[in-house]
């Protein structure tokens, strides 16, 4: 049962995207190499977890620039640079993907290249317009509304809880270019509408940010992390690596298997991963991720996040497994956006927030 739910989830996940501000440098001393490739990378505990991975392995040595709050503000800094970017290996999803296709950016992926890829199914693949695959998937993971039962007030049964005068202060909300926004796109579908009718969602945006009900607005996942950990606030939408990381501090509640036609709460599912940029050193990054997909080390990679593989062959981690939805679950509890769509709207839907939801704040 267990592996048909796994297999259902991982055919039945799209390709995800993500956003965020801003980069930050940092260097991995390690011993010499043969071979140096500089990578993207997110912070926190992914940084982390990857390094220890990392340095499993001899043969490339690595120079790590950080993303600060996601994927996307770093694609208008490559296009700014390109074709010379100095990034070998990009990690993102697939609203970064999106843009990496258009672009033309990436180096072809082929089995050849990356053996171990055979393990990953097809539909967590993208490709580019001439039918190149493009990225290499590591995690799939979701993203779902949260909170932290010892600083909220009351059970929280539905979306429309959040306005509760009880809860004054105890929101934190991701602004749009986190995410890529899926948190509003719960509350469209809630009330009624989707990622191309989104009107229903602004309209709740907007009573909730008349409510003084959101205590902190988060730019980062690292906000998300340290304003629920503070208790700051308690209730957010995340991903389930913030919500692991939470957890093993603090008794959380996952809001994510809720009949979402009477409670409005959903669950996104998405995958990461990497893509190798082309004009590098691109044999060693191919090199390098083709041992980090391997079974065992991405099996360690997600267990330190607290993710599922993408990869059918390496064992989910126990931690992982409250986020797996069978073939039935994943219909009733789970939404798939198109990413595509919301990847042209990152620019438009963030105007609108500092325009319409910010000076209500």
């Amino acid at each position: 049962m267990f592996t048909v739910s796994r297999r259902n989830l991982l055919k039945s996940a799209a390709t995800v995207g993500a956003a965020g501000v801003g980069l930050s440098l940092a260097r991995l001393a390690g011993a010499r190499a043969a071979e140096t490739i500089t990578v993207v990378e997110w912070g926190g505990n992914y940084f982390e977890a990857m390094k220890t991975v990392v340095a499993k392995q001899s043969d490339i040595n690595v120079n790590w620039i950080l993303h600060t709050g996601g994927s996307a503000a770093i694609l208008p800094k490559i296009k700014a640079m390109w074709p010379n970017p100095g990034i070998d290996l990009l990690t993102g999803w697939d609203v970064s993907w999106q843009t990496v296709a258009r672009e033309g950016w990436a180096e072809p992926v082929t089995l050849e290249k990356v053996p171990n890829l055979a393990d990953i199914p097809e539909k967590l693949l993208v490709k580019d317009g001439a039918g190149n695959i493009i990225n290499i998937p590591r995690t799939v993971t979701g993203l779902s509304w949260f909170y932290r039962e010892d600083t909220t007030p009351f059970e929280i049964a539905k979306l429309d809880d959040l306005l509760d005068p009880r809860l004054k202060g105890k929101i934190c909300f991701p602004i749009p270019t986190l995410n890529q926004n899926v948190q509003m796109v719960s509350l469209a579908l809630a009330k009624g509408g989707d990622e191309k009718n989104m009107e229903p969602a602004w309209n709740f945006m907007k009573e909730l940010a008349r409510s003084g009900n959101i205590g902190r607005i988060a730019n980062a996942d690292i906000d998300v992390s340290n304003s629920i950990s503070s208790g700051e606030t308690s209730i957010t939408f995340n991903s389930n690596n913030t919500y692991t990381e939470l957890n093993r501090n603090f008794k959380m509640r996952l809001l994510n298997r809720m009949d979402p036609t009477t409670t409005g709460f959903r669950t996104f599912y998405l995958q990461e991963g990497w893509c190798v940029l082309k004009g590098g050193n691109t044999d060693a990054a191919f090199k390098l991720v083709n041992f980090l997909i391997s079974p065992d080390i991405t099996a360690e990679y997600n267990q330190l996040v607290g993710t599922i593989p993408a990869s059918v062959k390496a064992a989910v981690p126990d931690v992982a497994k409250q986020f797996l939805f069978n073939n039935e679950e994943m219909n009733k509890y789970a939404y798939v956006p198109d990413w595509s769509y919301v990847s042209e709207q990152s620019d438009s839907w963030m105007k609108r927030w500092e325009q319409e939801i910010q000076p209500l704040l």
